[in-house]
């Protein structure tokens, strides 16, 4: 019962996705460190009784009321404490499809489909956009927008519905990482030519 000392107020970011939700909420400690958030994936059966178990029923002492103020905001509208503006990894993808869209020639959009997680992914202005005009949930990976899609038949016919002509490229997160990292001299030479 220790862990429940301070489980109020309560605070946690709901997202739909396929077939279920992602919850990120402060991870209960005990006090014994500094909570950090947590993402986790929640099936669509099962998120009624997750976001019950996170309301700590079983902690409300009795004839003491606890008081519920529910109130959803837009994902723009608030931002987490330890987000960071990006990582490597997703550079590395923005990078690599920014560069690489430059020769598409007939309008299409460049989609990632990323062997180690079998998904195939649509980031930056593009993703924002299909998101938008689609109303779908957009997904921010530290703060970038991506469409996400299985690798699957169903998934391959969503992105074609979002996003319309796509040109897929195949790639392992390992090929992404070495072609930043043989890349990035050459980026970082040009920022450095305008100025």
């Amino acid at each position: 019962m220790a862990s429940h000392n301070n489980i109020y107020p309560l605070f946690f970011i709901l997202e739909r996705v396929r077939n279920g939700y992602i919850l990120t909420a402060k991870e209960e400690t005990g006090g014994l460190k500094e909570a950090e958030f947590r993402k986790e994936v929640v099936s669509e059966d099962k998120i009624n009784a997750r976001i019950g178990q996170m309301l700590h029923l079983d902690a409300m002492v009795k004839e003491r009321p606890v008081v519920f103020h529910v109130e959803a905001v837009g994902e723009s509208t608030y931002q987490m404490a330890n987000e960071r503006s990006s990582d490597e990894l997703t550079e590395a993808k923005l990078a690599y499809v920014h560069i690489n869209s430059k020769d598409i020639k007939d309008g299409s959009i460049l989609s990632l489909l990323i062997k180690d997680t079998d998904s195939i992914e649509v980031y930056g202005i593009e993703a924002e956009r299909a998101a938008k005009s689609n109303n779908i949930p957009l997904f921010r990976v530290n703060g970038v927008p991506v469409l996400s899609f299985p690798n699957t038949k169903d998934g391959k016919k969503a992105l074609a519905t979002c996003v319309g002509r796509t040109l897929l490229t195949e790639i392992s997160i390992q090929q992404l990482t070495d072609w930043y990292h043989s890349h990035k001299v050459l980026m970082e030479k040009e920022n450095n030519k305008g100025k």
